[in-house]
């Protein structure tokens, strides 16, 4: 539709976003949509309207070398229907998730010490175990953070319950005195919570992004740099800003990868995975991170559906590294706008590597003369 309207992608997306009370696919209804006013927002933030005009000097300028630009806003469904179970023994923690980096473990713990009221050093995770978290669920759709935050919230009031009536009689004794005394008062210090949290319309929130990325390709051989990536993330209240921030560069990479290099191939007689290891199947590396990388939380935007005003991180910036895609489509389509070979649409093959960007430039050998 750009090609053809000869408008860009952004506006028409623009013109397509939902509208609080529209029903979305699934069917639930939209609400909360803030898609629009954060768009506005990176739009500015990210001086996307200079640098696009930056882009197109420079193309002119240069035969061999050509840069793209391009913002993909973004809308991702949070999926509340998956078991988590928390067992809350003390201040150890037995909970159904599984530590992969994502940093639940980190939340978990800062949960707990803010309910308690406790410093983090008294917080220990246990590793999991299915016999003191049975029945749980998958770690997975980004939310099993939020799930088990939220069942450690319900574990830790149940235990202020019982603590507090202790507390009432010394208030001003630390923690370790305080569960002394419970311990003496023969005070159960154990809670258990269960979460299986289902929303009517399948969808708990919406979380939005948006996403801009610049590079500069190399016609003659498909090579290319990113020399700047904006993403303005609408995380809620963050529960752990470092955590998240990680969360969000982590998942902009492996999408890079995901959408540029690593391609699997595979025998078409036999089904062998020809891509097997590093030698040739490419993962993103340190030269692959963009120059100029630059993350931001959304501010002043609480979630009255997430767990402490907070939103999912995870999977979500990942699908925003489709950006990259199209920052070489609108840098290869310059090149073919110059020898005049623009006017027909092509067809993009993802991942985007450095082969068939190559091919997608259509150099002649009398180009070269």
């Amino acid at each position: 539709m750009s090609h053809v309207l000869k408008k860009p992608s952004l506006e028409l997306r623009q013109l397509n976003f939902y509208k609080n009370g529209d029903r979305m696919m699934g069917g639930a209804t939209v609400k909360d949509f803030t898609l629009p006013a954060l768009t506005d927002q990176f739009l500015q933030s990210s001086d996307y309207k200079s640098r696009s005009e930056a882009v197109a000097t420079f193309n002119t300028a240069n035969r061999w070398r050509k840069r793209g630009i391009n913002v993909v806003p973004i809308r991702y469904a949070a999926h509340w229907n998956i078991p988590t179970r928390i067992f809350h023994c003390l201040v150890a923690i037995f909970h159904g998730g599984i530590e992969m980096g994502q940093g639940i473990n980190t939340k978990i713990a800062q949960v707990v010490a803010s309910e308690l009221g406790v410093d983090m050093k008294y917080i220990a995770i246990q590793p999991t175990q299915a016999i003191m978290t049975a029945n749980g669920g998958i770690t997975g759709g980004s939310v099993t953070s939020e799930l088990v935050s939220l069942a450690a919230i319900d574990a830790c009031r149940q235990l202020r319950t019982l603590i507090d009536v202790v507390r009432q009689i010394d208030p001003t004794k630390t923690w370790p005195q305080l569960i002394e005394d419970c311990f003496k008062k023969e005070v159960d210090l154990s809670a258990r919570s269960g979460i299986n949290a289902k929303t009517p319309d399948h969808v708990a929130y919406n979380f939005y992004a948006a996403m801009c990325t610049e590079i500069e390709l190399d016609i003659l051989t498909g090579e290319f740099i990113i020399n700047r990536l904006d993403i303005l993330y609408d995380c809620g209240e963050s529960m752990s800003p470092l955590i998240d921030v990680g969360q969000v560069e982590g998942a902009v990479v492996m999408g890079l990868g995901y959408y540029t290099s690593e391609e699997q191939i595979y025998d078409p007689k036999t089904g062998e995975n020809l891509s097997y290891g590093t030698w040739k199947y490419k993962p993103p590396m340190a030269k692959d991170i963009p120059v100029d990388f630059r993350v931001t939380l959304l501010q002043n935007a609480p979630n009255p559906s997430g767990v402490l005003r907070s939103k999912l991180v995870g999977e979500p910036p990942l699908c925003g590294a489709a950006s990259v895609v199209f920052a070489l489509r609108n840098a290869i389509a310059a090149n073919l706008n110059e020898t005049g070979k623009g006017a027909d649409w092509f067809t993009l093959v993802a991942p985007m590597t450095v082969e068939r960007i190559q091919q997608y430039n259509r150099i002649e050998i009398s180009q070269l003369r």
